[in-house]
Order: structure tokens, then sequence, then C-alpha cells
């Protein structure tokens, strides 16, 4: 157990999904500061292990006072993605409750406890195999900054799910915030998504992704929702890095669980036709970060 606490922390600092990670692994080596980088964070953990598993939750939260708009912003989007029950009693000011960065954590991480070992003692009372094999019950989330620019920064949260069965579940979510005021950027900063050329980068994308030498053999991997026709835009919000925009697709959102999670980053400039004007304040004009 103690090993899966240090890895948990170590998440904490260093965690990077997918497109994500190759711009934050130069930026770790680069120990230089730099202009973007203004935005101070720091990770709150709590941990506990029992006999029904091993829980974890690691968050790291912005450092801004309560004035601070941006800081606000990814702190009230930090608690609606854990849950969004904290402060739900509707008194007390909700800014300065959810500046209580430890009480937030606390909240979160023992309504998980509780609603784990609840599934657990149910799961034992009702199914005899359970308890031969010994199960045991993982649910570790880690919310970590991932990418920051000049205008915007990006949060992430990873969570790592285990409650028997043949597999777990790995879940990956994000947001991108405006700096100067917070603002989430969402899906609506891209037009005309139904188009060709616009369906043509995400096919690209997924091709790379699976390694596939032809479109064609797309109609193979894709399901639900999805088809070789059209490709919806994933469930989680649009992620800016410094390379371009990060699309992540979680399991069975468009493919099998055998498939993983489906990501992949379209560079700025090829996106700049489809991008709004909320959008391209954020870049420069040659489409890269500024």
């Amino acid at each position: 157990m103690k090993t899966f606490k240090s890895l948990t922390y170590l998440l904490a600092i260093t965690a990077f999904a997918g497109c994500l990670q190759h711009h934050n692994q130069q930026a770790a080596n680069d120990q230089r500061s730099t202009k973007t980088d203004t935005l101070s964070i720091v990770p709150v953990t709590r941990y506990h292990a029992d006999s029904t598993g091993a829980y974890a939750l690691t968050v790291a939260f912005p450092v801004g006072s309560v004035k601070d708009p941006l800081a606000n912003a990814i702190r009230e989007w930090i608690s609606e993605e854990l849950g969004g029950t904290y402060g739900d009693s509707l008194t007390g000011d909700y800014t300065q409750l959810l500046a209580d960065t430890a009480a937030v954590v606390d909240h979160y991480f023992a309504k998980t406890v509780k609603a784990n070992s609840d599934e657990y003692a149910e799961m034992m009372l009702y199914s005899p195999a359970a308890k031969e094999l010994a199960i045991s019950f993982l649910d570790s989330a880690v919310v970590n900054k991932v990418a920051e620019s000049a205008d915007w920064v990006t949060f992430q949260e990873m969570r790592d799910v285990y409650t028997g069965g043949a597999h777990g579940g790995h879940t990956i979510s994000g947001q991108t915030f405006r700096k100067h005021d917070g603002r989430r950027i969402g899906w609506d900063i891209i037009t005309n998504t139904y188009e060709d050329d616009f369906q043509s980068l995400l096919k690209a994308g997924l091709m790379e992704y699976w390694d596939l030498k032809k479109e064609a053999d797309l109609e193979d991997w894709l399901m639900g929702p999805a088809n070789i026709y059209y490709i919806p835009l994933p469930q989680c919000q649009p992620l800016f890095n410094a390379d371009g925009i990060c699309f992540v697709y979680n399991q069975y959102e468009i493919a099998a669980y055998a498939a993983g999670l489906p990501n992949f980053t379209v560079p700025y400039d090829k996106l700049r036709p489809f991008l709004n004007a909320t959008a391209h304040r954020l870049i420069d004009v040659e489409g890269a970060v500024r």
C-alpha cells in the first residue's frame, strides 16, 4: 500500500495524459522560468487503505485570493468535477467556501471512501464468489495543471477505478480557462464540425493514434455514435496545449474498451478555419501559442 500512496503523490505532480504528455515532459525538464507560467498551484492529497481497498485523491489547486476570477473559476470547476456537492447547504459565501481547499478535498474524499465501502459491503453480502476472490477496490483521482500560456491555462482530471470484474475503468476529463476572467473554453469555439475538411482532421488524428494506414480501416474501430461518415466531438472539453488542441475520447465513447482512450492534438494552424473569434484571440496569427 505504501507503494501505491507514493505513486499517487507522484502522479499529482507529473500526471500527463496522451497528447499533453510530450509538451509537459519538456516543460518539466526545462528549469528556466517563463512568463507564461504565472499560475502557481498547491497539491492537497488524501489517502486511505483498509480491508475494502485503496483510495486516493490529489488535487492541485490554483493559488489566488477570493477576488481572483481565474482562481475562483478553477476551484469551482474542480468542485463540480469531483461531484458538485460541496457548499450545497447554500449558507456561507461560495467563493470563500471553495477557497478552503483542504475542506473541499476532505468532503469529496469522505464521500468516495463511504460510497466504495458501502458498495463493497453489498457485494460481499450478495456475491459469495467475491469473497473467495478476495477482491480489493481501487479509486484514485488526480487533478493537475497540465498546460499554460500567457492567455489560458489547462487543468485535467485522471481517475482510475476498480470495483471487481474483468477490468477497471480509466477516465480523463479537463478544462481550459481564459486567464483574464476565468471563462471556461468549450466546444462552442469550433464551428462547422460537419464539414469534410474538419472531419478529415479527426480521422487523421484517430488513424495516427491507432496506427492505421487507410481511412477505410477506421470503420473497424469506430462504434456507437461514431462512424466513418461523421465523428462527433469528444465529451471531454477541448484541451489547449503548446502545440494545438487536444481531443480526448474516453473508454467506450467511440470505440471498444480494448481500443484505449483515443487522443490526439490538432495543430492550431490546421484548426484556424474552424475556430471562432474567441479562440482566435487566444492564439497568435501563426497559430502557435502566444
